[in-house]
């Protein structure tokens, strides 16, 4: 995640030889870099982190304890996997943490404030994290996991091909596992990543259920319409983090005015976890024109 970009840096320094040895202040290890650090809660008796294992759990960063910066509290996420515990690494200090641990973080605003987007600050403010963790994965678990997970797709794009042969056998498949097919061709502007492009797009199962759409005629056929909502094209930047993979993917190949049908295996859409109305392990038709390119 974006934030774990952050927490490398601040964590350089040696926490571990602070918290045995260092100036200590309500609690808080202060290191001669001016980071302090302290345990809020340390559950000796859960399990404990390892070399390979995955910590999920809460961060938040705040200025001055006050103006919260970024925030995953209430929505625990992947924060890190330990990978190098070397002396003085971020990962050795995680190594000291257990499930149902939280601990808490100073450091000076200026020494980290290139590495907090838009962050303005004065000499003596301080970025306070506060991380706890729910849950740690193990390598074992994590490699189980990844087996199964690669299986189910696998299995899934065997029967998604099958599906693509009979319905659309002029639709062209990707190296990702993509599957295009252009419907309408211009010479209108390409859609590149990092501009801004304007979208319609119709989505449905394999089985032809329409899911959503941002097209008011599209919604009123597939019974879907809700009256509450603008039906408008969808302005975004390609590329853009928060986009499942296939819908990105697709959008790259199509020139401005162009309309063309796209087929996305799970594991390039909303994967194991699915979506709202969409279950997990669900392949997605999207039906969609590029509007416009900014």
């Amino acid at each position: 995640m974006k934030l774990r970009k952050v927490f490398d840096i601040l964590l350089i320094s040696s926490l571990v030889a602070a918290c045995s040895s260092g100036e200590k202040d309500n609690g808080f290890v202060k290191t001669d870099l001016g980071f302090e650090f302290k345990h809020c809660v340390e559950n000796k008796s859960a399990p404990k982190a390892k070399v390979g294992d995955i910590l999920l759990g809460e961060l938040e960063i705040r200025l001055n304890d006050t103006l919260v910066l970024s925030s995953n509290f209430g929505s625990p996420d992947r924060l890190f996997k330990i990978e190098d515990p070397r002396v003085g690494s971020m990962d050795e200090f995680l190594l000291n943490m257990h499930i149902g641990d939280s601990a808490q973080m100073r450091a000076p605003a200026d020494s980290v404030a290139k590495y907090v987007g838009g962050l303005v600050c004065r000499p003596d403010d301080k970025v306070c994290f506060y991380l706890k963790i729910h849950q740690i994965i193990s390598q074992k678990e994590l490699s189980e996991h990844d087996k199964e997970l690669n299986e189910r797709f696998s299995s899934e794009d065997s029967v998604l091909m099958d599906f693509v042969l009979r319905k659309y056998p002029k639709a062209e498949r990707r190296s990702s596992g993509l599957f295009v097919l252009k419907t309408t061709t211009t010479d209108g502007t390409k859609a590149e990543f990092g501009k801004t492009v304007l979208v319609n797009y119709t989505v449905s199962d394999t089985t032809g259920k329409m899911l959503d759409t941002n097209v008011k005629e599209h919604a009123l056929k597939g019974k879907i319409h809700n009256p509450g909502q603008i039906y408008q094209p969808f302005e975004f930047i390609l590329g853009d983090d928060g986009l499942i993979a296939g819908w990105t993917e697709g959008v790259s190949y199509m020139h401005k005015g162009e309309k063309c049908r796209i087929l996305i295996p799970s594991k390039l859409a909303y994967g194991e976890g699915g979506f709202g109305a969409i279950a997990p392990f669900t392949p997605l038709i999207f039906d969609l024109e590029l509007v416009d390119v900014k």
